[in-house]
Order: C-alpha cells, then structure tokens, then sequence
C-alpha cells in the first residue's frame, strides 16, 4: 500500500467514527449522570432559624438598645420607655425593669382595628413596659440658720 491510500482509508475511517460535530463516536450513547431529584434545595436543608420569641420576661432588668421581643408582625406592642423598629423588635429606650400587662387596646384611626374598636369589640393585648432605675440624689439640703 501507497502512503497516499493509507493517508485515504484513515480519513473515510475517522469520518465513520467522529461523525459529529463533539469528535464523539457515533454508536456512543450518553446517559445521564443524575438519577432521581436534585440535591440543591436552594438553601432551605440547612438555613438556621428566626429566633423569635421573647428575649426579656417581666422582672428582668434591661439596658438601653437591648431586645425585649423578636417577632413577626405585632403580637406584643411597645408600651412605656419600648419602641419598635422596622422588623417589630421591641427595644428598650431606657435602663429599667421590664413589666408585661394585658390591656385593652385604643389604635390609631388609620389602624385596619379601628373600625372594629369603634363597633365595640374590645382587643386585649399583650404590651411590654420598661420602668427606669430610680435616680439617687446626688446632693443635701443644708438648712441656712
């Protein structure tokens, strides 16, 4: 055999194997390499939770800035010395006691428990109040005689 009917038979051979376009055989079968569901369940197997809940109960002192309740939507409403910030989450203004009562609430009138008050239904709920630390004097009458 001529190298130029070697350099012909490799040719038709390599076209009769690598047909298409990858340079994969053409009697190849690709099969999958995943069987059955997806582990990727987009974060949620392993994520950690909200913590929410109360952090502070009736009794407890408190400084300012810390945490009474971490919540979702209103359930606990600030009363004196708690405001709430843009999640919900009670904060105390002022170092103090924590005191919980249960009282009837008055809304604002652009409140969706307006109308329902004023029809006279009455709501109790929960408020969360922070009583401040009694300040001590720090100085003496002298009487002038």
């Amino acid at each position: 055999m001529s190298a130029s009917m070697v350099r012909q038979v490799s040719q038709e051979l390599s076209r009769s194997l690598f047909s298409s376009s990858k340079g994969l055989p053409a009697t190849s079968v690709r099969y999958r390499s995943k069987g059955g569901r997806s582990k990727n369940l987009g974060g949620k197997r392993n994520t950690v939770g909200k913590a929410y809940g109360v952090k502070r109960n009736d009794g407890d002192f408190v400084h300012k800035g810390e945490i009474l309740v971490n919540q979702h939507g209103l359930r606990f409403y600030p009363g004196e010395n708690v405001d709430t910030d843009k999640t919900n989450r009670l904060i105390a203004l002022t170092d103090g006691t924590v005191i919980v009562t249960c009282e009837k609430l008055n809304p604002y009138p652009d409140s969706p428990l307006y109308g329902a008050i004023q029809n006279g239904l009455d709501i109790y709920k929960k408020f969360f109040h922070v009583i401040p630390i009694p300040l001590k004097a720090k100085f003496k009458l002298v009487s002038q005689t």
